[in-house]
Parts: C-alpha cells; sequence; structure tokens
C-alpha cells in the first residue's frame, strides 16, 4: 500500500475516533445539531460539493441557481446530522419507538414473515430502515459497502451490528448470502442508487445509469416480493418512514426485458421520493458514470 494512503487513512481513523467521544459526550440531540450547522457552513466550500451541483444539473436542471445552492447548503446539515447520528446508532435504536414514526406497517408486516427486498436511498438518515423493518416483526440482514479505510471498517460494520447483527457485504458471495437468507424468511435491506460497474443500464432522472438488478432477479426469478421504502427526516433527529406498495410488473417470455422494466420502476420510485424532498439525498454520489451513458 502507499505510504502516504497509508497514513491518510490513520489520520482519518483517528479524527472519527475523536467525533465519536464528542458525539458520545454530547449527546444525540446536540451532537446532531453541532455537526449539521458545521457541514452546513463548510461542506458547500468544499470541492466536492461541484459534484452535487453537476448531479443537480443532470436530474433536476430546471432549478433554480439559488434553489441548487439551498439544496446543496441543506444537504450537507443532514449529512452532519447523519454522522452525528451514526456514532449514537445504539441509542437511535433503544430509542425507536419515541424517534422513528412508521406509515405503512400494514404493508410490511404482509409479506416480512415469508422473506421480502426493502429497497430506499441514501436519503435522510438511511441507517434507521433496518430498525423499522425489524419494528415491523422481522428479521432483516443490512447490505453494505466494506470502506476503503481498513482501520475503520470494521468498526464501521459493529456499529451497524447495534441495529442488526444481520450484515452482508457487497461482493461476489454477497448476492449468494442474500439468497440463503431469504430462503430462510429473512428480509433485505438495499440502498439502490448508488453508481455501480455491473448491473443494468436505465434511466435515472432521464439519463442512463448503471443500477442494481439484485432486487428484480430476485423477485423475478425466486418471487420474493420488492418493498420500497422512504425515509424522511423531521425535526431533530426524529424521522418518518414510509412502506410503499411491493413493485409489480406485468411479465413475458423475455426474462432480461423483465428485469430492466422492473429496476426502471424502482428507479422511478427513487426519483419521486427524491424530488419530494431533494436536499435529504446524497447528491455527492459519483451517480451517472459518462462511460456507461
Amino acid at each position: 500500500m502507499n505510504i502516504l494512503k497509508y497514513f491518510r487513512y490513520l489520520l482519518e481513523a483517528s479524527i472519527a475516533l475523536n467525533i465519536l467521544i464528542f458525539c458520545k459526550v454530547l449527546g444525540i440531540n446536540k451532537s446532531a445539531k453541532l455537526l449539521g450547522f458545521l457541514a452546513s457552513f463548510v461542506g458547500p466550500n468544499l470541492g466536492i460539493s461541484r459534484r452535487a451541483y453537476i448531479n443537480l444539473d443532470l436530474a433536476i436542471s430546471e432549478l433554480s441557481t439559488e434553489k441548487k445552492t439551498e439544496i446543496v447548503k441543506n444537504m450537507w446539515q443532514n449529512l452532519g446530522m447523519t454522522s452525528a447520528e451514526f456514532f449514537n446508532l445504539s441509542k437511535l435504536s433503544k430509542e425507536a419507538n419515541e424517534r422513528i414514526e412508521i406509515e405503512g406497517i400494514e404493508i410490511a408486516k404482509k409479506y416480512i414473515q415469508e422473506g421480502a427486498i426493502f429497497i430506499s436511498a441514501h436519503k435522510a438518515n438511511w441507517e434507521v430502515i433496518p430498525i423499522a423493518i425489524k419494528k415491523s416483526g422481522g428479521s432483516v440482514a443490512a447490505i453494505y459497502r466494506n470502506s476503503n479505510n481498513f482501520f475503520v471498517n470494521n468498526w464501521m460494520i459493529n456499529q451497524r451490528k447495534k441495529i442488526t447483527k444481520n450484515q452482508i457485504a457487497k461482493g461476489p458471495g454477497g448476492a449468494r448470502k442474500m439468497l440463503r437468507f431469504l430462503e430462510k424468511r429473512g428480509n433485505i435491506a438495499m440502498l439502490v442508487d448508488q453508481k455501480l460497474s455491473s448491473g443494468v443500464k436505465v434511466d435515472f432522472f432521464g439519463v442512463s445509469a448503471m443500477t442494481s438488478d439484485a432486487p428484480a432477479t430476485f423477485s423475478l426469478k425466486y418471487g420474493f416480493p420488492v418493498i420500497p421504502m422512504s425515509v424522511e427526516r423531521k425535526e431533530g433527529s426524529s424521522f418518518k418512514v414510509r412502506f410503499y406498495p411491493k413493485i409489480e410488473i406485468e411479465t413475458s417470455q423475455n426474462r432480461q426485458k423483465d428485469i430492466l422494466i422492473f429496476t426502471s420502476k424502482i428507479n422511478e420510485f427513487l426519483e419521486k421520493i427524491i424530488k419530494e424532498k431533494p436536499h435529504e439525498w446524497f447528491w455527492l454520489h459519483n451517480r451517472w458514470d459518462k462511460r456507461f451513458q
């Protein structure tokens, strides 16, 4: 490994440790408010924010410059609050009844004992999704991507285990583990709004984007329902989680065509919930890779 990268990862881990201590001492409400304020002040001035403006121009081009500036600022505030809440996941989980309002729970309960795939986006605080699924009465496995920083990767996994002990890493073996978990009538929580180098190419906000075809494939091949979800931030560190009716399509004899149609429906849902509160979505993704457009 490059020595500079090694020390960069070490510095990042040291900063994360200090933030962890700070957030634990200050508590979830105060730390979220403070980090949210600091992020909204510093974040828009960072070079990475250019990616947010590029993505907004691609996805919602009709917005005024002033509105885009407001969205980017508020996005950073949400990210700062989400970071503080991540350092307090155990408390967030314990206080779920007071902090998480659930709408459409009857939809989740209809499928949750048979195994279902719950899909959503990096919106508001996406870490509460497994909490809401567990509150609906079922077991859940969260799909995650390993961090490049090996100093903090295991710690991040252990943090998420405070919500659900079932954690499945993306990768070659991840799909097999997902299938085994579903076959045991467990449930899967997936965030399907990130850029991929594989999958299928379907429109996202009218622009071609490589998108995970796993939910469509598992549903069409094995019959597991795909249930869309959304998370909205209410006041402070409290949230509203909504379950929506399962995604359905008219199937044909062409499986690949059906997967494309199914995945397009997923992206249409994501577009809808992002447009409702665009400042809560993570616009910093390099979502639309020019290689696949």
